[in-house]
């Protein structure tokens, strides 16, 4: 990658990051889980998925590892969650809306995790960063209703985006040559 085109999805998923850390403080801070709070958890997915379209379009490495798909999986869960979050604004209380973003969280999730695993076997970030991922998107799963203190549990997966991106952003790629052996071979 050059640097000339290196640094949208980068930016993108960091932005994505304090979108989604936003919307949870903003959720709780205003008690408010309805109107413009929707609209900006909805931005937040799709800010999150262009990123995520910028990390399977840009990061040719991470094709040897589950994270390309599961990087794909997350896009596709954070779009339809977004598209979930702002039907809501049309028709709220909807089951068949209420499944679209089960299932959006639900692919977005699957897709952190296994991205997550592939920052970790790749070797090309830090170790922390997966973790980071993994720890936020289990303790993700508590959210629940977006009421009281469980808002509060969005936070550390917003923030372990802001840090993915932010590290892509500030190192450059290494060829692959650069990674130890032990990841070459998987």
């Amino acid at each position: 990658m050059t640097e000339q085109e290196r640094p949208w999805p980068q930016i993108t998923l960091a932005f994505g990051g304090v979108c989604w850390t936003g919307w949870s403080l903003t959720m709780f801070a205003t008690g408010a889980t309805t109107g413009p709070i929707r609209a900006f958890v909805g931005f937040s997915g799709l800010v999150l998925a262009v990123g995520l379209l910028g990390v399977v379009l840009r990061l040719p490495w991470i094709y040897k590892f589950p994270g390309g798909e599961g990087s794909g999986i997350a896009l596709v869960g954070g779009l339809v969650f977004a598209i979930g979050q702002w039907l809501t604004l049309l028709v709220d209380g909807d089951v068949l809306v209420e499944l679209l973003i089960a299932l959006g969280v639900l692919a977005l999730v699957g897709g952190t995790l296994l991205l997550a695993i592939a920052l970790l076997r790749a070797r090309r970030t830090p170790p922390w960063i997966g973790v980071a991922l993994i720890v936020g998107t289990i303790l993700f799963l508590g959210f629940s209703d977006g009421e009281g203190l469980t808002t509060l549990l969005a936070i550390p997966l917003g923030l372990s985006w802001i840090s993915f991106g932010w590290y892509l952003q500030s190192n450059p790629e290494q060829p692959t040559e650069h990674l130890e052996p032990s990841a070459l071979r998987r």
